[in-house]
Parts: C-alpha cells; sequence; structure tokens
C-alpha cells in the first residue's frame, strides 16, 4: 500500500514537472512571437508612440530571440523538441516573408536562419543526451565497482590490485590480515621484502599485456599459496593485474605428508628389508665357512673370504649411516656446524679412503687455484662429496675415469663429480634425488637404498646452495653442487 501511495505521488510530481517545462517553452514562444510582430501590432493599433525604429528594420535581429525557445526546446525534448519549436518558429517567420517583408530575399534569409537555429536546437539536445548517457554509464560503473569492492570485502581469499608502476591500489581485508596493510607501497616490499621486483616469479607485465596467469609460490616461512592473476582495468583506464592469494599450505602438507608416508612404507620396507638381508647373509655364509673345522681352506681363500666379509660389512655401515643421516635431517637435528673451509681440503679428505676402496678406478682432480673459503659443515660436506663419488663409481665400469673438478661461479664456488658410466634416463633424472628412488640403470656395485643423492640435496639446500644433474645415455653422467662464497661476518650471523 505505501509502495502504490509512494508510485502515484512520484508520477504526479513527475506529471506537474513535465508540465511546467512545457509551459515555459508556450511562454518563451509566445513572447518571442510578440516580439517580432510587435511592429504590426503597433500599426494595426495605431499607437504612434510605440512605433521605435528597432521592430522595422531588417528582421534578422528580432529571429535571434527565437534561438531561446529553440534551444530550450531542444535541452528539455531533446532533438524533438527543437524540431517542434523550429517549425513553430518556421510558422511565424513564412506570413512575413510572404506578404510584408520590404527587404530583399526574404526567404533565403528566413531559411538560413531556421536551419542554423534548427541545428543549434540539434545539437543542443544531441549534447544534453550523450550527456545523460555518460552519467548513466558512470553511475553503472561505479554501482559495479562498488558491488565489486564489496565481493572482495567479503571474500576469505586474499586479492590486491597492483598497477604496472608495481604499487598496491588495493587490498581486502583477507590480504592485509595475511600482509598487512600495504596500499600504495610496491608489492614485492610489501609481500617479499626485496628491493626490486621479484626475479624470475612476478606476472605482472604478462598479465597487464592480457595474459591470464596460475601459479604457486612457498614463502620462506613455509606459507604455500595458488595465485590466479587476470588484467584489471581500474577506474582511471590503466590496466592493472588483479590477484587472488588463496592460502593452500595445510592442504598442500596434507597431501605430501599422505603421499610420501605411503610411498616411504612402500619403498623402506621393499628396500632396506632387501639391503640389510643381502650382506647379513653374505656374512653369515662366510663365517660359518670359515668355522668349519673340518674344512682345510688355504691363505689365500682364506683371506679373499675375509675381504669379503669386510665388503659386506662397509655395505652394512653405509646403509645404516644413510638410514641414521637421513633421520637426522628429516627430524632437524642434524644442523650444520659451520666454520670457514676449503673446498680443496674437504675433496682430499674424502677422497682419501675411496682411491683405496675403488682403487680399478682412475680419479681425476681439476681444482681451480686459489679459490676462495665457503663457510660450511665440513663434515657433512664431506658426505656429500663422499656419497657422489660412490654413486659415480656405482655406475660406471672398473678401470673407467671419476672427475672431480671445482672452480668459482660469480659468487658461488661449483664442485662437480663426473662418470663414464651407463648414463641417466631423463625421467630417472627428474627424481634422481628423491629418497629410495632408484633408476633403472644398472649398478656396476651391489646394494643401494635410494638414499645417498637424497641426503646431498639436504644438505647442500640446508647450505643455501642448489645440487643439480646431466646426462647422457651411454655417455655418462655429471653431478653438481654450488655453495654460496663465505661473506664476511657470515660466523658472527651464523652464531646469532
Amino acid at each position: 500500500m505505501r509502495e502504490a501511495t509512494r508510485r502515484r505521488t512520484a508520477e504526479e510530481v513527475l506529471r506537474s514537472s513535465d508540465f511546467y517545462l512545457f509551459y515555459v517553452l508556450v511562454s518563451l514562444l509566445g513572447i518571442c512571437t510578440l516580439l517580432y510582430w510587435f511592429g504590426e501590432l503597433v500599426d494595426l493599433a495605431g499607437w504612434r508612440n510605440l512605433r521605435w525604429g528597432f521592430f522595422y528594420s531588417v528582421h534578422d535581429t528580432q529571429r535571434l530571440f527565437f534561438l531561446a525557445p529553440i534551444i530550450y526546446g531542444g535541452y528539455v525534448y531533446r532533438v524533438k523538441g527543437a524540431i517542434i519549436a523550429t517549425t513553430f518558429a518556421f510558422g511565424i517567420f513564412l506570413p512575413r516573408a510572404l506578404f510584408v517583408s520590404p527587404f530583399p530575399d526574404p526567404m533565403a534569409r528566413m531559411a538560413l536562419f531556421v536551419v542554423f537555429a534548427g541545428v543549434m536546437g540539434c545539437l543542443t539536445g544531441m549534447v544534453r543526451n550523450e550527456s545523460e548517457r555518460r552519467k548513466r554509464l558512470e553511475s553503472v560503473v561505479k554501482n559495479e565497482r562498488d558491488k565489486l569492492l564489496s565481493i572482495l570485502n567479503n571474500m576469505e581469499d586474499g586479492v590486491f590490485i597492483v598497477g604496472p608502476d608495481y604499487r598496491i591500489r588495493l587490498m581486502n581485508p583477507a590480504m592485509e590480515r595475511e600482509f598487512g596493510h600495504g596500499i600504495g607501497s610496491r608489492c614485492f616490499e610489501c609481500f617479499h621484502h626485496l628491493d626490486q621486483p621479484c626475479p624470475g616469479m612476478c606476472k605482472l607485465t604478462s598479465v597487464t599485456s592480457g595474459e591470464t596467469e596460475r601459479w604457486e609460490y612457498t614463502f620462506p616461512d613455509g606459507r604455500i599459496y595458488e595465485v590466479v592473476a587476470a588484467p584489471f582495468l581500474d577506474s582511471d583506464g590503466t590496466v592493472c593485474q588483479l590477484a587472488t592469494y588463496r592460502n593452500i599450505t595445510q592442504h598442500r602438507k596434507a597431501q605430501a605428508e599422505l603421499v610420501e608416508l605411503s610411498r616411504l612404507k612402500s619403498e623402506l620396507l621393499s628396500n632396506v628389508s632387501h639391503e640389510l638381508r643381502s650382506p647379513l647373509t653374505s656374512i653369515k655364509g662366510i663365517t660359518s665357512t670359515l668355522l668349519q673345522k673340518d674344512l682345510d681352506l688355504d691363505v689365500e681363500t682364506r683371506e679373499s673370504l675375509l675381504s669379503s666379509v669386510g665388503e659386506e660389512t662397509d655395505r652394512l655401515a653405509s646403509l645404516v649411516t644413510n638410514l641414521l643421516n637421513m633421520s637426522k635431517l628429516e627430524a632437524g637435528v642434524w644442523k650444520p656446524d659451520k666454520e670457514h673451509c676449503h673446498i680443496s681440503d674437504i675433496v682430499e679428505e674424502a677422497l682419501e679412503p675411496l682411491k683405496w676402496v675403488y682403487k680399478r678406478h682412475i680419479f681425476e682432480v681439476s681444482l681451480e687455484p686459489d679459490l676462495p673459503q665457503v663457510y660450511v659443515d665440513y663434515g657433512q660436506m664431506k658426505q656429500v662429496l663422499v656419497n657422489l663419488i660412490e654413486n659415480a663409481a656405482a655406475y660406471s665400469e672398473e678401470g673407467t675415469k671419476i672427475a672431480i673438478r671445482a672452480m668459482q661461479a660469480n659468487n658461488e664456488i661449483e664442485v662437480s663429480v663426473a662418470d663414464w658410466g651407463s648414463g641417466i634416463s631423463e625421467e630417472d633424472l627428474q627424481r634422481v634425488f628423491d629418497k629410495f628412488y632408484r633408476g633403472q640403470q644398472r649398478r656396476q656395485r651391489p646394494g643401494g637404498t635410494g638414499l645417498g643423492l637424497a641426503i646431498c640435496r639436504a644438505i647442500v639446500l640446508n647450505h643455501g646452495g642448489r645440487i643439480w644433474a646431466e646426462s647422457d645415455l651411454g655417455r655418462g653422467s655429471t653431478f653438481y653442487f654450488s655453495l654460496p662464497l663465505a661473506l664476511p661476518g657470515s660466523e658472527a650471523a651464523n652464531d646469532v
């Protein structure tokens, strides 16, 4: 009921307003008509005192008065109003042009004015139409923007808009809860605390070019975000990046833990049980043979059997060591005890005992002279080199070469261990550093649990370095790792 009453009231106000506007237009036309025919009315009435020369001159001046109602009609009733007012004025002008005007070419002068006035009125209507259309569009855009902001403010995912100058223009409350208030600051400063755009990760250029990008990013504190970025045209006409940050840390951790638990369970049972049983069986068999009193063994045979016991014991020791090291790394208790070291000393100490174990291999060492120091855990880095050399020996035939090299590359020391064995397939190369993963290539020596390279990766990453492998099937493999140079004050920073 109230709504109907309100609607009727609005309609009455609208009708009253329309009547008032029409009354003004009619009044303007009437006044202009009176002024235009004022001279003839004075003559007809015989009012000689009112015979002013202005009303008896060329009638172009009097016709100018009609610009007011024609333009008013165009403004109020748009083009239709301008045409009606112009037509009315034409009807007022025509009798004088045909029968009264003593001046030359009255029709031509009158026609030119009518065309001019009509064009002015129509342009006025068109300008107002365009102005109102623009206001409506601006209102629609503002309403849509307000709706969008309302949606963004209520979203649980973080949303922010960043301009091509890297400055943040908008952050919704969820984004501010995650990263703090950062509107006006640069995105790489607010999110990553960097002094320049994020190297190798920033998608702003491609997004502002029209691309939609999707990626995941892991922050140093362990938070994982799924990021979707798309181009966004801001109100000032600038193409910006609108990105959503969804925190998927717990989801990814749960997935990884489930997958890892399942994989480790099966691989641990299959690999470790076999690797433990095999040397134990060999040791048991050899010791049983040696303990047989009725069996007369010559010295050479006895030494060979004892040598085999030693090799199998070394296998067991290596397996247990790797298992313990991996468990300590995963538990976070085998933390690096860093000191300033020369990589040449680590290479020499790691290689010395291995030359006797793998005495049928040819070792080639090439170290760049005057290499700067690195700030590392001496024992852990020695273990990395031992694992890499043992891996090279296990997958290359006796008599082939194993090359150890070290050189400075920019602000890092790069170390490589190369063999001339069977090589690694592209598929295996992607997983060669995974725990318990053993590729399809054939080992030249028995054993192996797939832990050695995983331990290498964990240690190198804990030192802020990188580790990778390159291989060519049938020609051998090369494993690389790099370590940052020791910086002044690094020891004090580590102590803190």
